[in-house]
């Protein structure tokens, strides 16, 4: 295979804060760029900043080379290829870079079509929906197998060019980077009697929001209240004042009994260190999510609806209470007995997705490949 250069494009705050914690979106630029950089084909990878500010220190723990965070204009005439990922890039460097014979590949890690519906009825009017400005910028557009369903032929049919699915990618090193301030330790903790349940649905989009975790650890309250020390639902503390949540939340038994607390956001890695033995989690059309990773990683049970993962953590069917309930019993009673099967099953899987991984590596660099 011939060596090749590639660049990411990232988004560097005003302040000079890389946003690492902030979303996935973020995370995955890193992942990518850990993943080429471990290749020996790869001659050099770039993060192409395209945001307000210029990179302050790099956190500790985060394995950026600094000098590798350039505006694009800097190395345009070395670039082989460029993913759009973390940042968007604007018609004159996109022609520029074309002009160079340079391939631009559009990355697509979220569901845009699922926020494209949510834009025109939100109100107020969502402001993170596309804006298909760069329609005709891209050569390939790589695509994660969770919006895949939804979103392959939306984006053929809108920027004229073939969707290829890639696997999504992680890696634990934004967990680790947390660890050493933590000030309790990071893993499951067997033995504990009653247990404390985290929800970390982000309620921001209708794929991902508190309602059915909610109801899940309902169906099992009802059933085993005696296994219940808390239910901390998180991202939800804006909902205080909210008609609709206050009237939904009143009606569950696990709010009457002051079991259930509505919470702030939190960093994954400090919560489930300091708050929970468990998480109940529920997607639509998004049913991979690094969230699983970090779970799965630290060997908490995970109760899940992902079709992904039937394999790994407590499976329940879509949009089912009941199932969800029986299978947060399970979890919650079977977990200590069955740890080391379940370590096994989750190591095997952050195998799989390990961005480094050999396999991973190759069938980027395939279809890198392909569009020459």
């Amino acid at each position: 295979m011939r060596q090749y250069t590639i660049g990411i494009s990232i988004y560097v705050n005003a302040s000079g804060d890389l946003g690492l914690y902030e979303n996935g979106l973020r995370q995955n630029v890193l992942f990518l760029y850990n993943l080429f950089n471990a290749s020996p084909n790869c001659k050099r990878a770039f993060l192409l900043n395209h945001g307000d500010g210029e990179p302050g220190p790099i956190p500790e723990g985060i394995p950026i080379n600094r000098s590798d965070i350039v505006r694009t204009a800097q190395v345009a005439d070395q670039l082989d290829f460029v993913i759009a990922l973390g940042a968007a890039l604007d018609e004159p460097t996109a022609s520029n870079l074309k002009k160079n014979g340079c391939k631009i590949i559009c990355y697509k890690g979220g569901n845009g079509i699922v926020i494209s519906m949510e834009a025109i009825i939100a109100q107020p009017p969502r402001q993170d929906a596309e804006r298909y400005f760069d329609r005709d910028f891209f050569d390939a557009i790589w695509m994660t197998p969770q919006h895949i369903h939804t979103y392959k032929s939306y984006c053929e049919t809108i920027y004229r060019c073939p969707v290829f699915e890639v696997p999504q990618v992680w890696q634990s090193l934004f967990l680790e980077a947390r660890l050493s301030g933590l000030q309790k330790p990071f893993g499951y903790q067997s033995g504990a009697g009653k247990k404390r349940i985290g929800i970390l649905d982000p309620n921001i989009t209708v794929m991902k929001t508190s309602h059915m975790p909610m109801l899940v650890c309902e169906a099992a309250y009802r059933q085993r209240p005696e296994l219940f020390q808390a239910i901390y639902i998180t991202n939800a503390i804006q909902f205080m004042q909210n008609a609709h949540f206050n009237s939904f939340a009143a009606r569950l038994e696990i709010v009457k009994n002051n079991i259930a607390t509505v919470e702030e956001r939190y960093i994954t890695a400090d919560f489930l260190a300091n708050h929970a033995d468990a998480v109940v989690t529920h997607h639509w059309e998004n049913g991979l999510n690094y969230l699983y990773y970090d779970v799965l990683y630290g060997g908490y049970p995970l109760v899940h609806n992902s079709e992904f993962l039937r394999d790994v953590g407590y499976y329940y069917e879509s949009f089912d209470a009941d199932s969800g309930g029986e299978a947060l019993i399970r979890a919650l009673t079977e977990h200590d007995h069955n740890l080391p099967a379940y370590r096994a099953r989750c190591d095997a899987l952050l195998a799989q997705v390990n961005a480094v991984a050999t396999h991973n590596i190759v069938l980027h660099e395939k279809l890198l490949m392909e569009l020459h």
